[in-house]
């Protein structure tokens, strides 16, 4: 059994099932952005919107250990003063996956990327029934040691224009699109 079918053992959602766990996808490497393209400053919308059912809730805290029941219990959450339950603080990098598949921000899924962490702000909790859109903006980039920085700033904002989360994503990608078909074809000593 291939890892992609290890995976789909695990998906249980409408948006998991739609959602290709393929990173290594030769075909889609014609999508991506590379790090020697993008374009500081420039702003974007993704082109699909996130809306959150309590299976995408319910399906991430399951996969998390935070045990915490404001994420899956609704009388609990009720009890803390939500009205209904709320995603865990990491659930937005999921939406941001999700969203990001195409287009503007597709650097986050390049193969051979490699994330050195986030910075995550959030203002309010996402809540079944939100509608999320994201809008991303390239921070910075840099090199370091030979490694080529990214440093995305994304902004999740529910249907009524209010801001969820503020995440400065940031990954070390290969430069160029050489590069990624050198690490799809299993080459290293990628270009510094």
């Amino acid at each position: 059994m291939g890892y992609l079918d290890e995976m789909a053992k695990y998906q249980k959602t409408e948006k998991q099932k739609e959602f290709s766990a393929d990173f290594l996808n030769r075909d889609a490497v014609e999508e991506y952005e590379f790090w020697d393209e993008i374009e500081i400053g420039k702003e974007s919308e993704a082109p699909i919107k996130f809306e959150v059912k309590a299976e995408d809730l319910k399906a991430y805290a399951e996969g998390v250990p935070d045990d915490n029941p404001v994420f899956y219990d609704e009388e609990y959450a009720r009890k803390c003063g939500h009205d209904g339950i709320v995603a865990h603080p990491m659930f937005g990098t999921q939406v941001g996956f999700f969203l990001m598949r195409k287009g503007h921000g597709s650097w986050i899924r390049t193969p051979g990327a490699r994330n050195p962490g986030q910075i995550v702000e959030w203002y309010d909790p996402v809540r079944v029934g939100d509608v999320l859109t994201l809008k991303l903006k390239g921070h910075d980039k840099w090199i370091k040691r030979g490694k080529y920085y990214m440093r995305y700033l994304t902004e999740t904002y529910d249907q009524h224009g209010n801001l969820k989360c503020r995440y400065y994503v940031t990954l070390v990608l290969p430069r160029t699109k050489q590069d990624v078909e050198k690490f799809l074809a299993g080459q290293r000593g990628l270009e510094v």
